[in-house]
Formats: C-alpha cells, structure tokens, sequence
C-alpha cells in the first residue's frame, strides 16, 4: 500500500486506479486533499488471523475512522465497548477510532478516509496479514 495513486484534476476513474492487495483483499485506492478513498473487494473470513490482524495499533483496533456504502454482501463491525453491528448490502456506515472489520460474507464497498491514518493503518494491517 505504499505507492498512492494521487489523481490530477476532479476525477480518476475506477479502471485507471492501480490494484492493491493485501492476501486476498483487494482495493483501489486515491489520495485527494488529505483523503484516502477507496473501493474495496473483501473475501469472507477476512481478515486472516482475526483480532492478530490489528495487533500493533493503538489498544490493537483501528483507529481510522471510516465512512463507506456497503454495495454487497455482510460485514460485522466491533467497537471498543464491544458492541457489534452487522452492515448488510445498501447500508452507508461510519466507523469511529477503536473498532474492528470483519467480513461475514464477501463484500464489496467504497470508503472514504483520513489519509494519514488510513495509511499508517494498512500498513500495519499488511505487515501483520503479509508477515
């Protein structure tokens, strides 16, 4: 995740956007304004090593915050307090600092981040997943 694609201009479309991968997660990322957007393509069961995956970050749990449009299939989110909350197909979602992703079922979604903390995140996240 350490080369950005960072769009000129007010537009960058889906197939000009490079291909990243983490195992078997897969997203497209840009970088605007101090923005990480991304779409994603995440396998059920992800991540590998369940909780291991965020080990290294802050109290071991994401502290990006996210905003996103689930376009297809389940994911579970955890926060802090250990609250859950299922984001099913059509849902808009925010993420606030301290939570956990899973993925119930493949999904598919586009998210929009800080950039800064969005990149410090996937970096750990790979070395953790890749490691």
């Amino acid at each position: 995740m350490s080369e950005i694609f960072a769009p000129e201009g007010y537009k960058v479309a889906r197939k000009d956007l490079p291909v990243r991968e983490i195992g078997p997660y897969r997203a497209q990322w840009a970088e605007w304004a101090g923005h990480a957007m991304a779409f994603e393509t995440v396998p059920k069961g992800f991540p590998p090593g369940g909780d291991k995956a965020f080990e290294g970050l802050p109290d071991n749990l994401c502290q990006c915050p996210h905003w996103g449009y689930l376009i297809k299939g389940k994911a579970l989110l955890r926060l802090a307090d250990g609250e859950e909350i299922t984001l099913e197909e059509g849902d808009l979602y925010y993420c606030p600092p301290g939570h956990q992703l899973y993925a119930i079922e493949d999904f598919e979604n586009i998210e929009f981040n800080p950039a800064a903390e969005a990149r410090m995140t996937m970096e750990r996240f790979k070395a953790n997943i890749e490691g």
